[in-house]
């Protein structure tokens, strides 16, 4: 019984993947356009290839399947095609099943699922344009909160609200003294917003640690890009903390249910 409806959610999780590429390629494009940033400009117009506009066919349209029988390239423009839709629709299909298999087909599921799907949109988004959106960031923040309401969370709603207020105060507050001494932000209100989200899910004795992990990660990965680099003209990049916030989120979120 279990298997099956693990089964049945990872199924689920394939289409749901196939709806967060739209939405990863979409939301950060209205958004940047001063466009149309709801869900009408996820709705339509119906899907079509990236690269050329062409309109897909039910055919071109299949969750993992679809890339693979094409070879990853465009079958109007033989284009090459990220592989990181093929990626979405796993790691959807994945965090549904992960969720049916945690807690069976429930509403703590539901919600699980949820905040999984909404952690993979925000971290592709965040990796590809930089951009956190407020609709995915804050969706994440009340979604929690209301998970705290019905005894979903490893934390009880009151540590799940401080989480919230700390997840924001505690960056924001930073950011203000660093802006003071150096000039600049060092992080933007986006960031903010995402630990505020994190925090109503592990509660606000989690933040110093998803913010002490985010930063080892980001100070692996920056010394590991110079030395791979090394012989390089660098460039000097804007910094992105987002995607290091939610995988080091996910990791906090991860152990405290597992205790």
């Amino acid at each position: 019984m279990v298997v099956m409806q693990v089964i049945y959610a990872a199924l689920i999780g394939l289409m749901v993947g196939s709806f967060l590429n739209v939405v990863i390629f979409r939301l950060p494009r209205a958004i940047l356009h001063n466009a149309d940033a709801s869900l009408s400009c996820l709705m339509w117009p119906a899907s079509m290839a990236p690269c050329c506009g062409h309109a897909l066919r039910w055919r071109e349209n299949i969750p993992v399947i679809s890339w693979l029988m094409l070879r990853g390239r465009c079958v109007h423009c033989a284009a090459p095609i990220t592989p990181r839709y093929m990626i979405v629709e796993l790691l959807g299909s994945a965090a549904f099943a992960w969720a049916a298999w945690q807690f069976g087909l429930g509403l703590d599921a539901v919600a699980y699922a949820l905040f999984l799907a909404i952690a993979i949109s925000l971290f592709f988004i965040n990796l590809e344009t930089r951009l956190l959106p407020d609709a995915l960031t804050m969706g994440m923040l009340w979604l929690g909160l209301l998970a705290g309401t019905q005894g979903f969370l490893p934390i009880n709603l009151s540590d799940a609200v401080l989480g919230a207020c700390m997840g924001f105060l505690l960056p924001w507050s930073i950011n203000q003294l660093y802006r003071r001494f150096r000039g600049h932000d060092g992080l933007a209100a986006s960031d903010c917003k995402l630990l505020a989200a994190l925090g109503a899910w592990t509660g606000w004795m989690a933040i110093v640690p998803i913010l002490c992990a985010a930063g080892l990660l980001a100070w692996l990965v920056a010394g590991t890009t110079k030395l791979l680099q090394r012989h390089q003209q660098a460039q000097r990049q804007n910094f992105a903390c987002g995607f290091y916030l939610i995988l080091s989120g996910l990791g906090v979120l991860m152990a405290s249910l597992l205790r």
